[in-house]
């Protein structure tokens, strides 16, 4: 599917809703996100503002699963439920699209400081969250969905989706993500009493509120049949993201409406793929990397989900982690070229530019920018620490660090349950050295920590 044109885009709203689009924006996201534009028509006297949702482009493999056109399905299927979504609006396939109704509102929940004021959109959450999750998954069979029949179906269904977008589409392998999909499917949970729709992204940051109230749950592209379990552990995701401030209540919220007991040990199960789903998507982009596309923010995404699928498996299987040392900065020239041309960008460029998605993609340039400094000043010394590390496992020290991922990869494929603890800590100081090359460059989740759950 090619990449979507904004002025091919913008006619066909026009043509689908038989009305003249008097303003539009393109939807600036600090965590990327997909194309979208909000736009405003003229239908007679009133103004009428509709979002239109664009496809992700050919970058994003699991696009031929997780589509547009499913998503519209299941809104349609949840607003005759009575359940608080957008309606879809129109559907095109050239451009690849939807326009949906526009909900006013806020969905940026980091906005809100007042910890009962969070709390309360928890309740309300918890509250919305049990009535979808009371609807008979048989509803969801009639739009395509299909409904896990084992414990290791339950994990398999989700994970083979991005397990396809991902390994065949790598240029270098990323061992710990192999490392944690294997541990997963080698500890397949027990299935659930009632299998539920899983939004499978679902909690602060992706509802729409304002004056107190949830008006809108939106963003279904990722939505399955599971484990309400696996949900509550994609909530802590979003927590990481948008911090809930105490992820327990909320957890408690749902179970006190929807009857169903908390399963701790099974939300910590759950915890590594919902962290692990971002590394799974953007392992190919990260890898090939679009000048033209969130290049700093697709980076920090996949480094960040790394760190905390580790985190949550060694806290899955009990192992103490300890960070490695991060060598200092030496300061020379090229520091000081890179002083001046950041300087520049920020100051006589980023100032001066009005445009608010100009602005944007400036800003994923500073982030890049920041993240070749620390690789042109630590760089080495951090990839020589890693190749020593691996030594340890693998029993040589590999020649690059290209060598070493590849070592690494078929030596997890090869590994046993004896394994576990030695690989969890390896994976841990890897993943925290990456991070440490792209500190200042994160974005919102520059300093984001697993919440407990308990």
């Amino acid at each position: 599917m090619a990449e979507l044109v904004e002025s091919d885009v913008i006619a066909w709203a026009e043509a689908a809703l038989g009305a003249k689009v008097v303003d539009y924006t393109r939807q600036s996201r600090d965590n990327g996100g997909r194309p979208a534009w909000f736009i405003t028509c003229q239908n007679g006297t009133q103004p009428v503002r509709y979002y239109i949702r664009g496809n992700r482009g050919p970058s994003f493999e699991y696009n031929s699963i997780y589509s547009l056109e499913r998503e519209a399905r299941l809104l349609k299927t949840l607003k005759k439920h009575g359940i608080p979504v957008p309606a879809v609006v129109a559907e095109s396939r050239n451009p690849y699209a939807v326009i949906l109704e526009f909900v006013d509102g806020l969905d940026d929940f980091t906005l809100i400081t007042d910890q009962r004021e969070r709390d309360e959109y928890g309740r309300q959450f918890g509250e919305i969250l049990a009535r979808w999750h009371a609807i008979p998954v048989s509803e969801f069979e009639k739009i395509g969905f299909r409904v896990p029949k084992t414990g290791e179906e339950y994990l398999v269904q989700d994970l083979e989706v991005w397990e396809k977008g991902c390994f065949p589409h790598l240029k270098e392998p990323v061992p710990l993500v192999t490392f944690a999909c294997q541990w997963m499917r080698r500890n397949p949970p027990q299935p659930p009493k009632r299998p539920v729709l899983a939004q499978g992204d679902t909690g602060p940051g992706q509802f729409i509120f304002k004056d107190g109230r949830i008006k809108a749950v939106v963003d279904w592209e990722l939505a399955f049949i599971g484990d309400p379990m696996n949900e509550l552990a994609r909530i802590r995701t979003r927590d990481m993201w948008y911090p809930t401030g105490n992820l327990p209540k909320w957890f408690q919220y749902y179970s006190e409406y929807s009857g169903t007991p908390l399963d701790l040990d099974k939300i910590r199960y759950y915890s590594i793929i919902a962290m692990m789903t971002t590394a799974l998507a953007l392992g190919p982009v990260a890898q090939r990397l679009d000048p033209r596309d969130v290049h700093a923010e697709w980076i920090a995404e996949e480094i960040w989900s790394k760190r905390a699928t580790i985190e949550c498996l060694a806290e899955a299987i009990g192992v103490k982690l300890e960070p490695p040392a991060i060598p200092t900065p030496e300061r020379g020239r090229i520091s000081e070229l890179f002083d001046v041309l950041e300087e520049n960008l920020r100051e006589e460029q980023f100032a001066r530019i009005e445009d608010r998605f100009l602005r944007y993609r400036m800003s994923m340039d500073l982030r890049l920018l920041t993240h070749i400094r620390h690789l042109t000043e630590v760089g080495r010394q951090i990839e020589a620490d890693d190749l020593d590390d691996m030594k340890a496992i693998l029993g040589r020290r590999p020649h690059s660090r290209r060598e070493g991922m590849v070592a690494m990869d078929e030596f997890v494929r090869r590994a046993g349950p004896d394994m576990d603890a030695e690989l969890t800590r390896y994976f841990y100081r890897h993943a925290m050295r990456e991070e440490a090359l792209m500190r200042g460059a994160m974005g919102r989740v520059e300093n984001a920590v697993v919440s407990p759950i308990a």
